[in-house]
């Protein structure tokens, strides 16, 4: 049975990878054609373990997950299936940062394998954007502004071009997993705990030396090359588009920024001003 599926399945990519080929190669995105169907598999998985987490924390966590509100159940379920990508991302972003390929030709550095895990990560952001859609109200632009920047910068880096900053961009996805681990303290009612707080002050400070010390450094490298027309081999309008993604994410970032320490100021020090009067 399972050989027939495998079978029917590279039967179907076989046929419909020439049309999507014709369609996205002439666009200069190239691993549109060679991957779409890992995207799209991605994507489903996404959904389905989307689909299947209300139920596990159900059953594995009855007494946190049960008393929680319809909205606050969406929420929580959003905030694991975040945190198992942002783990999944940081991994595979991480053996890739000493790679000499990619750092020894920024522009056209390629790896196959890489390409493949990117794929595979494009799928969590197809579903993300769809998920800041469905939720604009509540959301609002910025967050639809970063998955829609992210879906198709994907596109450009599984297609070869610029792929080391693929590290730059996905990287600070290591401040998310705190930040993920953050809701979910707090859905369950742990916000005042020394747990809570010490995950706060160490998502403050990867937020800020990944986001600023790696990421926006690079990003103002990038469009200091691609201003001096230094981008190599690789497609130019796809230089332009990495460096004003790198400038619109620390803008992003900037304003995040203040929000953050803002919250990290009450949670660290409010908090425990507020603990002390009560004692």
């Amino acid at each position: 049975m399972a050989d027939v599926l495998l079978a029917g399945y590279n039967a179907l990519v076989h046929t419909i990878s020439p049309l999507v080929h014709r369609i996205f190669d002439p666009l200069h995105l190239t691993g549109v054609g060679k991957y779409w169907h890992i995207m799209l598999v991605s994507l489903a998985v996404h959904h389905l373990v989307s689909r299947t987490l209300p139920h596990l924390s159900k059953l594995m966590l009855p007494g946190v997950y049960g008393r929680l509100s319809s909205q606050d159940k969406h929420a929580w379920s959003v905030s694991v299936l975040c945190l198992l990508h942002c783990v999944f991302d940081v991994c595979f972003v991480v053996a890739y940062l000493g790679n000499a390929t990619l750092s020894g030709d920024k522009m056209r550095g390629r790896d196959g394998n890489l390409e493949i895990y990117l794929s595979i990560t494009q799928g969590y952001y197809i579903w993300d954007m769809v998920l800041c859609i469905k939720n604009y109200k509540d959301y609002g632009p910025m967050y639809l502004v970063h998955a829609a920047l992210g879906v198709y910068a994907l596109l450009i880096l599984t297609s070869g071009h610029l792929q080391f900053y693929s590290l730059v961009y996905i990287l600070p996805e290591t401040s998310s997993v705190f930040l993920n681990i953050r809701h979910l303290l707090k859905l369950a009612g742990k916000s005042n705990t020394a747990l809570y707080k010490a995950n706060f002050l160490i998502f403050t400070i990867t937020f800020i030396g990944v986001r600023f010390g790696f990421e926006a450094y690079h990003s103002l490298l990038l469009v200091a090359k691609t201003y001096n027309g230094d981008t190599g081999l690789a497609y130019y309008p796809f230089a332009c588009f990495i460096a004003l993604m790198g400038i619109t994410l620390t803008a992003l970032n900037i304003i995040w920024l203040r929000q953050i320490l803002t919250a990290t100021y009450y949670t660290l020090f409010k908090s425990n001003a507020k603990g002390n009067k009560t004692q």
